[in-house]
């Protein structure tokens, strides 16, 4: 699961970082997926009362896209970054020592952390320059690339212009130190500028979340909640949450996940087994535009709250609290669909999974 911890960390959580969370933290450790299951089944059933696992069913057709080559390249998105290129002069390479010197750590602070790119000798496909410590290679090509509007920084970097033509300006510097003259850019920088308002209102506005809140008249509690998940065939795991897993080839890495707003927010077996988890709600979500089939995940999800409330009772809700609307719920779903659709983005593919952590 990508990033879902924003979620849990932000408006939907009703809460704050507490003793009870350390306690807990300092008592596990991070650990691999085999192993988590393996801890799961110690404690706890890893089959529900229940086998209603064939809710979680959707039908899909790989979308047509490109096959990757088996030696696939590294580089930057040059719809959504702005890359400035360095090429070597005839029959002459840039060392790995004098380009780890120009770009260093200070260098790269200064300048928002670009990513760096290169083509070794002898190569003709672009990887990351960090991907070899190797101080005898060299390289026919250097690119730095920024990403024109990147949603994980706090807050999210607008580019001006001024801004731009100062790290023109830098790269042009060290490129005559690297003795080459030849600087090119896949957008000017007033394009790139352009480019970068257009993706600050495009991206906040379509990087959104489906959610359904099943919110208790009491308290849930951790035992029967195991035996409701296990039952819909989910899968307790990553960031300690249940999850409808994808093995699908392309999308996120999960369909659906399951957290709540009760403090810390997930789930330890543990601490179910030993019967000291209570929550006040069940909180089902997934990101729309790294959804392969967002429509689909949606009815899905809502069939999955209905049985949990056939089981556990409460009230649906939508994120804001109020009564949940399935039709109304479609059409915020659909809306940003069709708006990665009328900007040739596909949900769940390629640009959608690149532009929305």
């Amino acid at each position: 699961m990508r990033f879902i911890i924003l979620i849990i960390l932000g408006s939907l959580m009703a809460c704050n970082s507490s003793n009870k969370r350390e306690q807990m933290d300092s008592e596990y450790t991070i650990s691999t997926a085999s192993e988590s299951e393996e801890r799961a089944k110690s404690v706890l059933p890893h089959k529900g009362k229940e086998d209603v696992s064939n809710i979680l069913t959707i039908e899909l057709k790989n979308p047509q896209v490109s096959e990757e080559s088996e030696d696939k390249e590294y580089f930057a998105n040059e719809k959504f970054d702005w890359i400035l290129t360095i090429e070597s002069l005839k029959e002459s390479y840039f060392k790995r020592d004098s380009v780890s010197k120009h770009f260093d750590n200070k260098w790269r602070e200064k300048h928002n952390y670009s990513w760096i790119y290169c083509i070794p000798k002898g190569d003709s496909k672009w990887t990351y320059f960090s991907s070899s410590e190797d101080e005898s290679k060299e390289y026919s090509k250097v690119a730095l690339g920024w990403k024109l509007y990147d949603p994980l920084e706090d807050p999210p970097k607008v580019y001006d212009e001024k801004t731009l033509k100062e790290y023109k300006k830098s790269v042009s510097k060290i490129s005559r130190k690297l003795k080459s003259e030849v600087v090119s850019e896949n957008y000017t920088v007033e394009q790139a500028v352009s480019k970068s308002k257009e993706l600050s209102d495009f991206v906040p506005n379509n990087n959104q979340y489906s959610i359904i809140i099943l919110k208790a008249e009491n308290e849930f509690e951790g035992e029967e909640i195991w035996d409701v998940m296990m039952s819909l065939g989910l899968k307790w795991g990553d960031m300690d949450l249940f999850h409808w897993n994808n093995d699908f080839e392309y999308g996120d890495d999960q369909l659906i996940s399951v957290w709540t707003s009760t403090n810390p927010g997930y789930f330890f077996p543990e601490e179910i087994a030993a019967g000291r988890v209570q929550t006040e709600d069940l909180i089902f979500g997934f990101s729309i535009p790294r959804s392969i089939s967002p429509e689909q995940i949606l009815e899905v999800m809502y069939k999955a709250t209905k049985y949990a409330q056939s089981r556990l009772g409460g009230e649906i809700l939508n994120e804001n609290g109020h009564q949940f609307n399935l039709e109304i719920e479609k059409t915020k779903v659909n809306k940003v669909v069709t708006d990665l659709n009328n900007n040739s983005i596909t949900p769940g593919i390629g640009d959608a999974l690149y532009l929305f952590q």
